[in-house]
């Protein structure tokens, strides 16, 4: 670890590499694509090597290493599906007038109608701002217990906290999710419909 913090690639990658089938799971269940999962794990372990000072060294071990490892992937996930939704608005002086459509291509999978794509995507995009908005307690115990699937001995093992306490937080967050996502889906719906 010390090394790596004066910069050491080599020590770095040795402490990564134990870590990196997890992390490139995790980003591919936040992303839904093996390209931008890889694009991710690059962005998150780049992260990690410039703000390794910042990881707290009282609580130096292999699991609390991964769970800090495994926040700042999520971050990079959340962050990467934003910009990526940004960059898909197209002008409308773009499109193309013959067909209708943009040049845009890219269908989700071959028995999804594109309504049904486009539905699915919003409402993914739309899970990861919220899961953003929550705070930072709440969105990692909801992040290690339902994107990772850990068990809540697992969560509460990672985190330092007891596995009543696990099941609080995720209470919590599960109830803020709903609610802003409940908010959130029916000021969507009511943009469309005016």
């Amino acid at each position: 670890m010390l090394a790596a913090r004066r910069g050491d690639g080599d020590a770095f990658t040795n402490l990564v590499s134990p870590h990196a089938p997890r992390l490139r799971r995790l980003a591919r269940r936040l992303t839904r694509s093996h390209e931008d999962a890889e694009d991710v794990c690059q962005e998150s372990l780049l992260k990690a090597f410039t703000k390794l000072d910042q990881f707290d060294g009282s609580r130096i071990g292999r699991e609390a290493f991964c769970a800090w490892l495994m926040r700042i992937t999520a971050n990079c996930a959340i962050d990467f599906l934003r910009r990526k939704k940004a960059s898909k608005l197209i002008p409308l002086e773009e499109c193309d007038p013959i067909s209708g459509g943009s040049h845009e291509t890219g269908v989700g999978g071959w028995g999804e109608s594109p309504e049904a794509t486009c539905t699915r995507q919003e409402r993914l995009q739309m899970i990861a701002e919220v899961m953003a908005e929550l705070p930072a307690e709440l969105r990692n115990v909801c992040l290690l217990r339902n994107m990772m699937e850990l068990s809540t001995k697992e969560v509460a093992a990672r985190l330092g906290i007891s596995t009543n306490a696990v099941r609080l937080r995720l209470f919590r967050a599960h109830g803020q999710l709903r609610s802003k996502l409940s908010r959130r889906s029916a000021y969507v719906y009511k943009r469309r419909t005016q």
